[in-house]
């Protein structure tokens, strides 16, 4: 009971059912406050998918960006990269295949005098005008709906022609499709063990890095640069890791680290094949397909174009393989150890110091001028 003159405490609470504490609640949050001031749990859940891509990985590392912590292989990892490369090696030869049939197909049906692509059929309907207007660009006489419902010879020719080229087609569509699933598992796992790659460094005694963890990964989706930064992030990488540099000088990797030429190799194939790809085939190079010889001509550059993806693949392999021996080979040389990243630098801190830098240069300047005036007024 309350004492006397005391206003009974309501136990109502007026906010919102969300914004309500259980009964007993602490109000002040509780858990480990990051070095960067964000509180909430770490990130590292998110089922088996999240896992395999890396997805996980790459969230739990930025949120402990900035706490202390200790080399971490990735002997798990590079076995998920290796694995999701080899998937896009098997579409993309798959897709090359199927490219060469569709060509092969096409140059059958030149060689038979037609001069122009059939039409394909959509969503397993016939567009009988289509099928017409084909008959007659051909010289065929397939002249009347009636022709194709009655199947005549010519008209059951047609229609063999359709279902065969339609076929190639929704085939070679749904490689392409399998091939972008595949490349987005491959983003996050590759860009998960970057990332950790190059946190890796500071525990292997290679200090000064010119990219930031998380940098090494963003350069990769910016257009234009991303044709020569992803090549200076792993030359970085390579050197860092070369476990026959000394590491007693932190520093030495910048000028003794060496690069092997599969790196070179990589990313001189990585730069073909953002310019020569498939989307760039049917967008840029040959975006006029007006007859079936451009026709043919274009999926045979899209054979080109989907073996320098399988290259790709195989050469990011040797990348990954080989940047992992290297840091596990430097960090059983240097054993295990704890580092400390260093903060981000605030611009706005970084500006002040810059201003009060240059208003002392300045007071000491005027005082000088000023000095040397009484000086010469004496």
């Amino acid at each position: 009971m309350p004492e006397s003159g005391d206003k009974p405490k309501s136990s109502f609470d007026p906010r919102p059912p969300r914004e309500r504490r259980g009964s007993g609640e602490d109000p002040v949050k509780r858990g480990r406050r990051s070095r960067d001031g964000l509180d909430g749990p770490i990130a590292g859940g998110g089922g088996i998918m999240s896992r395999i891509t890396g997805r996980s990985e790459m969230d739990r590392a930025k949120a402990k960006r900035y706490e202390p912590y200790g080399y971490e292989s990735n002997s798990t990892q590079v076995k998920w990269v290796v694995f999701a490369l080899l998937v896009w090696v098997v579409v993309g030869l798959a897709l090359a295949w199927q490219d060469r049939s569709t060509a092969t197909y096409l140059s059958e049906l030149r060689d038979q005098g037609v001069t122009n692509v059939p039409p394909t059929q959509q969503s397993s309907q016939r567009d009988v005008g289509e099928i017409l207007t084909f008959a007659e660009a051909e010289g065929i006489a397939c002249n009347t709906e009636l022709d194709i419902i009655s199947l005549t010879p010519e008209c059951s020719r047609l229609l063999e022609i359709q279902d065969k080229y339609t076929s190639v087609k929704d085939t070679g569509s749904m490689l392409f499709v399998l091939l972008m699933a595949v490349f987005l598992v491959n983003t996050f796992a590759f860009g998960a063990y970057t990332h950790r790659a190059s946190r890796n460094l500071l525990t292997l005694k290679s200090k000064g890095q010119g990219f930031s963890p998380e940098k090494t990964v963003l350069w990769f989706f910016i257009p234009v640069f991303n044709l020569v930064k992803p090549w200076q992030v792993f030359k970085e990488l390579f050197r860092g890791s070369d476990p026959d540099v000394t590491t007693s000088d932190e520093t030495a990797w910048r000028t003794k680290g060496k690069v092997p030429p599969i790196v070179h190799v990589w990313a001189a194939i990585f730069v073909a094949v953002a310019l020569f790809n498939p989307r760039t085939i049917g967008w840029f190079w040959y975006s006029i397909r007006e007859s079936i010889d451009d026709v043919v001509v274009a999926h045979q550059r899209l054979i080109i174009a989907d073996l320098l993806l399988v290259v790709l693949g195989i050469a990011a392999i040797f990348v990954v393989i080989e940047l992992h021996k290297r840091q596990e080979a430097r960090h059983a040389k240097v054993g295990d150890i704890t580092v400390t990243p260093p903060l981000p630098v605030d611009p706005l801190e970084e500006a002040l110091k810059e201003g009060i830098r240059r208003k002392e240069l300045e007071n000491r300047r005027a005082r000088s001028k000023r000095r040397k005036s009484n000086s010469e007024t004496k």
